[in-house]
């Protein structure tokens, strides 16, 4: 199953093709603490989402994702950048991934993140449902977690796969399942997400 199609864009495969098997590229620890990260952002900033940023150093560094994880992430992020597509309402896209080994195709990345904005809040929240609605239907269980002073929405199927928006952005978190435990998942995942989708610098609203 297919979602935010967009011609070549690797985001439309989010809750498909995710990490595909034997893609870790460490071993869970068995109860790793979640950490918590700050940013210099006001509170305003943090309510109303962010801007999708030009790199992926910017969304979350290979490092940070390691630490909430509680394994280690090596490598670059590898950044996939998105076009406009008027007809959903999106202004840009930037995919990044995480953990790719040398040679290998991105769909076995460790983790992947992918940010989106949408020319209205509104237009953000309606491709979340579309999303979560789709996966419902194609049997995967749906569960709302928070996610830094909001909520998102954890869909374990095939892949484990967390999405949320703060204001215009989306943002799309996706693991293989077995990365983590399965207790811990929906923490972890609310966690990258918060983190991803906090600016790294106040942003005008």
């Amino acid at each position: 199953m297919r979602v935010w199609t967009s011609a070549g864009a690797v985001l439309a495969t989010v809750l498909v093709a995710g990490c595909a098997t034997g893609c870790a590229s460490g071993e869970p620890v068995v109860d790793p603490e979640v950490p918590q990260f700050t940013t210099s952002a006001p509170p305003v900033a943090s309510t109303l989402g962010r801007s999708v940023p030009k790199a992926c150093e910017d969304v979350a560094t290979a490092e940070e994702v390691g630490t909430i994880l509680g394994m280690l992430i090596t490598g670059e992020p590898q950044p996939v950048v998105g076009v406009p597509q008027a007809s959903i309402g999106r202004t840009a896209r930037l995919d990044c991934y995480y953990g790719t080994r040398r040679g290998r195709p991105l769909a076995e990345s460790t983790v992947w993140i992918a940010l989106a904005g949408y020319t209205d809040a509104t237009r953000a929240r309606q491709r979340l449902t579309d999303t979560i609605s789709t996966e419902r239907d194609a049997g995967s269980q749906v569960n709302e977690i928070p996610v830094g002073s909001g909520t998102g929405v954890l869909l374990r199927g095939r892949t484990w796969t967390l999405v949320s928006a703060r204001g215009k952005t989306t943002v799309v978190v996706t693991i293989k399942p077995g990365l983590v435990r399965e207790d811990r998942a929906g923490a972890m995942l609310g966690q990258i997400a918060d983190h991803a989708l906090t600016p790294r610098d106040p942003e005008p609203s």
